[in-house]
């Protein structure tokens, strides 16, 4: 059995505290403080077994069980006895320290002054073990959600990697057929793109400039297979050194632009991309060309409501995420706070 020390010790300090305080009370009857330990353990010791008794027994069976009525009874019925104990052993115990004092203890007026006193400690402990109740389900209630949230992202990372790698080879497979030579590059930057999804995907945060660097071999591989029929305006304002961010959140923007971006019956593939990096702030925005067949397709939005789950969860309160599907073109706006403060 493993026994919490902590625990313990902050309980014997709780009853320590009691003899302290109540031996000043009681220095107003005795001679000196020494005089008071004596009598102030005995009522500790029939103090701690009214307190012990309504925390183990009376709480778990009564109160916490709704029996509130009982409780109260209970309760009162506690009081009484401890009481009524407590006084008799403080008759005895003085009857050679000072008669008075055990004459006192054996009246009813003794016995109304100990329930007195044992109220204000059960009052105390019991706020005490409330306390403590709720902040151990405070702490069990944080380290579920942490542990909730780092499934749920790791879930959502899994349904993002999936088709990015289908994507990417279904790339490949295109150009091997077409140029060797250019299959070649392409595999080469599909290789930096694995590594990057292996080795980087999975830790929190990733450098913003590796992030950067994804999204362009990304952007490179969907070049070499539109080749004529993209128009790419891909840029990146500001200094990216020191930024530190969580991975694979742009990259489904980009993907769908690519996806759904009107490349068909000869129409161009037209998309701006734009990422600006100022102090702590991100500014992302994507913006593709749409045909008139997809425009308002439910599969523009794929891999979407992946991406604003985890910007919810890492980013509470620190991002801004606008998407517009208009007439010809659908637009993705996302502003960051990498501010860990």
């Amino acid at each position: 059995m493993k026994f919490n020390w902590r625990l313990i010790l902050l309980h014997l300090l709780f009853w320590a505290l009691y003899i302290v305080i109540w031996g000043i009370r009681d220095m107003a009857y005795a001679p000196t403080f020494l005089d008071t330990v004596d009598g102030n353990v005995i009522g500790s010791l029939v103090f701690a077994f009214g307190v012990y008794f309504n925390m183990y027994i009376l709480i778990p069976q009564l109160l916490l069980k709704n029996k509130k009525v009982t409780y109260a009874f209970a309760i009162l019925g506690l009081v009484l006895i401890i009481a009524y104990l407590a006084a008799q052993l403080f008759a005895v115990y003085y009857t050679n320290v000072h008669a008075g004092t055990s004459e006192f203890f054996a009246s009813f007026a003794g016995v109304a002054a100990t329930a007195g006193d044992f109220m204000v400690v059960y009052g105390l402990a019991t706020c005490l073990y409330f306390i403590n109740e709720w902040y151990v389900k405070e702490r069990k209630l944080r380290e579920l959600e942490t542990q909730n949230l780092k499934a749920e992202l790791d879930l959502l990372k899994g349904q993002i990697n999936p088709h990015f790698l289908f994507n990417a080879l279904n790339n490949v497979h295109v150009l091997i057929r077409k140029d060797p030579e250019e299959a070649q590059t392409t595999l080469e930057k599909f290789s930096d793109l694995l590594s990057h999804q292996i080795y980087e995907v999975n830790k929190e945060k990733v450098s913003l400039n590796g992030e950067v660097d994804n999204l362009s071999n990304f952007i490179e591989l969907q070049k070499m297979r539109f080749e004529d029929h993209a128009l790419i305006n891909w840029q990146v304002k500001g200094d990216l050194n020191g930024q530190r961010i969580a991975p694979m959140l742009f990259l489904n923007f980009v993907e769908n632009a690519f996806k759904y971006g009107g490349a068909t019956d000869g129409q161009p593939v037209s998309i701006d991309i734009l990422l600006k990096a100022s102090d702590n702030l991100i500014a992302f925005s994507c913006v593709n060309s749409v045909n008139d067949d997809q425009q308002g397709d439910g599969k523009l939005g794929v891999g979407i409501a992946n991406v604003r789950r985890r910007l919810e969860i890492l980013y509470p309160g620190k991002h801004k995420l606008e998407i517009e599907n208009r007439t010809g073109t659908y637009s993705v706006n996302l502003e960051l706070n990498l501010d860990e403060n």
